[in-house]
């Protein structure tokens, strides 16, 4: 028989704004320019329609918890156990009925619409797309994602917009390519950059250092959209730009750790590192070493 539930109120939460929604409460929190991620804690639920004002992809953490919901094209309630690990996948300003009586705690990816249409757009080819709302599923490559997006909660967001639009852009295209309908990804950008743009995005970045360089900065300085630029420029790196920018911060930090007029906490901001841990932690893990033992052995 098809449910008789009647129509709720919706509520649209907005994932990036300062102040946390009614509905929940942050434990942690980090957003650059509209794309960002969280760990919340969620009231209980007696039946409403809930959607986000963002592209939100939201992963249980917490202890197992039995979840009602109902798709607006659905016309009977669903229900099921939802254990840590299962996510949910929700286009923005899309409300769905949903009912839960516990707290649960989830890690919330979330990002605006016009980086989500800006993405998908370059990735496919300015198709028109249909993303359909998926509930309480298992998704490996989303799961091994979420690692990095949990590692930048706990640094406090310390790998910066560059690196935060680039996990913004593999999750959306990922999420589109496995869950849109009627789509087929372009081909892969083949041959790279060519030497006269890889020239002036690598004089960008060595200009830039201390900045906190964007997707679109790189971009915009290859002349291509930012979803190709990243192709190409691993294409003719063989790195992320995210990685190539950390490398070559570390290059320039070695040689600044070779004099005496700085210290180390003043080098690391110099470069672009967002603390002196942080500086740290990327140090030893391209040098297997200290930046203090880098400089006393050199020095």
């Amino acid at each position: 028989m098809p449910d008789s539930q009647p129509k709720s109120q919706i509520e649209l939460l907005d994932f990036g704004s300062e102040t946390p929604p009614a509905r929940l409460s942050y434990a942690e929190r980090v957003v650059h320019d509209g794309v960002g991620v969280s760990r919340c804690t969620l009231q209980p639920n007696l039946g409403t329609e809930i959607g986000a004002t963002q592209f939100t992809v939201a992963i249980h953490e917490g202890t197992p918890f039995q979840m009602e919901w109902r798709l607006p094209e659905m016309r009977e309630t669903e229900r099921r156990r939802i254990v840590s690990g299962d996510l949910h996948i929700n286009p923005g300003d899309r409300p769905i009925f949903q009912r839960w009586t516990s707290s649960p705690r989830i890690l919330v990816i979330a990002m605006e619409q016009a980086f989500i249409k800006q993405i998908v757009g370059e990735a496919f080819d300015g198709k028109e797309l249909e993303l359909r709302t998926q509930i309480g599923i298992r998704d490996p490559v989303i799961e091994g994602m979420a690692a990095a997006w949990r590692r930048e909660l706990v640094e406090r967001g310390a790998g910066g917009r560059l690196y935060a639009e680039g996990l913004g852009s593999a999750l959306t295209v990922h999420v589109f390519r496995a869950y849109g309908d009627g789509l087929s990804r372009s081909p892969p950008v083949i041959g790279g950059l060519g030497a006269l743009r890889l020239r002036r995005v690598v004089d960008y970045i060595e200009a830039h250092l201390a900045d906190d360089i964007s997707l679109r900065d790189l971009a915009a300085q290859a002349g291509l959209s930012t979803h190709h630029f990243g192709e190409a420029f691993k294409a003719s790196t063989e790195t992320s730009p995210h990685r190539y920018l950390v490398e070559r911060r570390i290059l320039r930090a070695k040689e600044l750790l070779l004099g005496a007029e700085q210290s180390i906490a003043e080098i690391a901001i110099s470069v672009g590192f967002a603390s002196h841990s942080h500086f740290t932690d990327n140090f030893r893990k391209l040098t297997g070493t200290t930046p203090s033992r880098f400089r006393i052995d050199r020095t």
